[in-house]
């Protein structure tokens, strides 16, 4: 079957007939489900940390992402929870979004933050809103999140027509100028496809990259579009951004949460043990990457999501299990799995390679 003749997939019982023949099947993605009271064991470990490329700034390997759901946002004391849980298993690494989604983090991550405020990092992609110049925003961010300088500002540089993104060159003048006050420790820029890497890479000394990565959304097996003639393949890309001292973050490391209930359910059918945890799999897989990432982000809505991600950098160990699971993961998925993302999500298609050789899990010769 073409993959045009299939319409909106998800995962219910019928999916892996679905998958087989070829059969219409209508579904539909999935959220995780609301799951507060989900109790998972609290994990015992050191967390890594490392410095991000050589800007002096000290982050965990896995960092706190607060992207969310609205529905999640009147959840205020389990979110402080997670957020103080967070911090005593180790991680330091905030990234704070806040006009994204209208979800509004500033306010209640400075409320959650402030008794460890100065005794961790904090990440930001700063956006105006509200009528307010480049100026104010910073000014009011500063202000909700009770800090005279933030560490790690990044600013969008796909979009040549909207102001709040980085196609306005004084906005980055202005930041490496703030840079320069103290105000800001490190300028980044996040990156939805290659080529948005370019002109920041050529124009600015860029001190970090945030690029979505993971064992489904793999750069490393893409052809080369960006056009850097000296590195032919993308995981030489990142090696060469270390090199220069250019911090290297990972987003997205299980898609995005609208993949990750499906991927669970699919993972489900391809696992004989009923063992495998498929998004701590998920996170495994990248804390043994090759590439050189200082850290990854990841949005996380639940205190067991804490536990568990968290767990994954502890004892970041693969067994074959996982592996397989993982394997049959991305190859099934592959005709269904664009349709469960949203529009604001369907960059992620962008990094799905034709094949995979799985030699990234099963070890290169």
């Amino acid at each position: 079957m073409k993959r045009r003749e299939f319409i909106k997939y998800g995962l219910g019982a019928t999916a892996a007939a679905g998958f087989a023949g070829c059969s219409k099947i209508i579904v539909k993605g999935e959220h995780s489900p609301l799951a507060f009271d989900k109790k998972v064991p609290k994990p015992a470990g050191t967390m890594p940390v490392g410095e991000l490329g050589s800007t002096g700034i000290k982050v965990s390997k896995f960092g706190f992402g607060s992207h969310m759901r609205r529905e999640i946002i009147k959840y205020e004391k389990e979110r402080e929870f997670m957020v103080r849980e967070a911090y005593d298993l180790g991680v330091n690494f905030f990234d704070i979004y806040d006009y994204e989604q209208k979800c509004f983090q500033y306010e209640p991550m400075g409320r959650y933050l402030a008794p460890i405020i100065n005794d961790v990092v904090i990440s930001i992609s700063l956006l105006r809103w509200d009528g307010r110049t480049f100026e104010q925003e910073f000014e009011h961010d500063l202000r909700l999140l009770k800090r005279d300088y933030i560490d790690m500002v990044r600013i969008h540089a796909w979009s040549e027509n909207d102001p709040r993104f980085g196609k306005d060159w004084y906005i980055w003048e202005k930041l490496f100028k703030y840079k320069e006050q103290g105000k800001i420790r490190a300028v980044g820029v996040p990156i939805h496809k290659l080529a948005d890497l370019k002109e920041p890479l050529e124009n600015y000394p860029l001190d970090y990259v945030i690029f979505p990565y993971n064992f489904y959304n793999n750069w490393t097996w893409l052809n080369n579009e960006l056009k850097f003639p000296e590195h032919q393949n993308y995981d030489e890309l990142v090696t060469m951004l270390h090199s220069k001292g250019i911090g290297t973050v990972s987003m997205k490391p299980m898609a995005s949460d609208n993949l990750v209930t499906p991927f669970r359910k699919l993972g489900a059918q391809f696992d004989e043990s009923g063992e495998v945890n498929v998004a701590k799999a998920s996170l495994k897989y990248i804390a043994n990457s090759d590439l050189p990432i200082d850290s990854t982000i990841a949005g996380m809505y639940y205190p067991y999501h804490v536990y568990e991600n968290i767990d994954a950098f502890f004892n970041p160990e693969m067994n074959d299990a996982e592996r397989i699971v993982l394997k049959k993961i991305r190859n099934k998925a592959k005709i269904v799995a664009k349709h469960w993302l949203p529009s604001h999500y369907k960059f992620l298609e962008d990094w799905v390679p034709e094949t995979y050789d799985d030699s990234d899990l099963f070890g290169r010769a």
